[in-house]
């Protein structure tokens, strides 16, 4: 039997978009059928609210609500004031700056709708750190600055890049000390650092709470290791088949690849 589903929570990259990071016109008119049905629908990604909320608009998606980096800033609507904002403890800012300088390791400091980049020996291109930059509502990309102001401006998320996979478990090994932080990944080459019980889950959960649903209504759909915790709090949690096995193994169901319309065949064989 299909479960009830009142809210859907998707993943973007390698979920809801494509391999060429575009959302195809099957995902789209999926979209538009679950809404049209009485479903709500949010975007939750590490990437920065503005980003996701630019490529919402663009797609003709205005009333989905925006769960940005990883639950950190959490709109009900594209560019709508955060009715969420997690941020990090600044002592816990400079702790992780410091590790990151002493290994000369690339990373950003995620506030709200703005990243600062503190280059470290990998150099990244602007299209690594989002998709849309220089008009209204962008986010806002600036390089290097005082750590100490910025920390006590309110940091949401901290993203480090690495290719040396043994540096990368190191680095890993002293962040998971630190009982502030919440470390997850995105990628092979990256660590991801929230606020501690700040995750994907606790963004789900605080939406479904926003809109008065009960978790068994909230479908989930993601493809790495920073959606596992939106697995574990969600009534029905899909994995796209481009996942790691370890993440399909922790879905109840397994969709089709980004590259198959995944999203749109979770949509509608579960949900509509």
């Amino acid at each position: 039997m299909k479960p009830t589903i009142r809210l859907i929570a998707m993943d973007m990259d390698g979920t809801l978009l494509n391999p060429a990071q575009q959302l195809s016109e099957g995902n789209r008119l999926a979209l538009q059928n679950a809404q049209k049905s009485g479903i709500q629908l949010a975007i939750c990604s590490g990437r920065m609210p503005g980003d996701i909320a630019l490529f919402a608009l663009e797609n003709g998606l205005e009333h989905i609500a925006i769960l940005g980096l990883n639950g950190g800033c959490c709109q009900r609507s594209p560019l709508s004031h955060p009715y969420v904002n997690h941020t990090l403890p600044p002592e816990t800012v400079l702790a992780c700056g410091a590790l990151f300088a002493k290994s000369n390791v690339t990373y950003g400091l995620f506030l709200k709708n703005q990243v600062v980049i503190f280059q470290g020996t990998k150099e990244l291109r602007r299209c690594d750190w989002g998709g849309h930059w220089d008009i209204p509502g962008a986010p806002v990309m600036t390089f290097g600055g005082d750590l100490t102001a910025l920390a006590v401006q309110g940091v949401n998320k901290i993203v480090c890049v690495e290719d040396d996979e043994g540096l990368l478990t190191h680095i890993r090994s002293e962040l998971e000390a630190i009982d502030a932080l919440q470390v997850t990944s995105s990628w092979i080459n990256n660590l991801e650092l929230m606020p501690a019980g700040v995750d994907k889950g606790l963004a789900v959960r605080e939406a479904a709470q926003e809109w008065g649903f009960d978790l068994t209504q909230v479908m989930v759909i993601g493809d790495y290791d920073n959606d596992l915790s939106m697995f574990r709090c969600a009534g029905f949690s899909v994995a796209m088949a481009n996942a790691p096995d370890h993440v399909k193994a922790a879905a109840r169901a397994v969709t089709l690849s980004n590259a198959e319309d995944g999203v749109a065949y979770a949509i509608e064989k579960w949900a509509l």
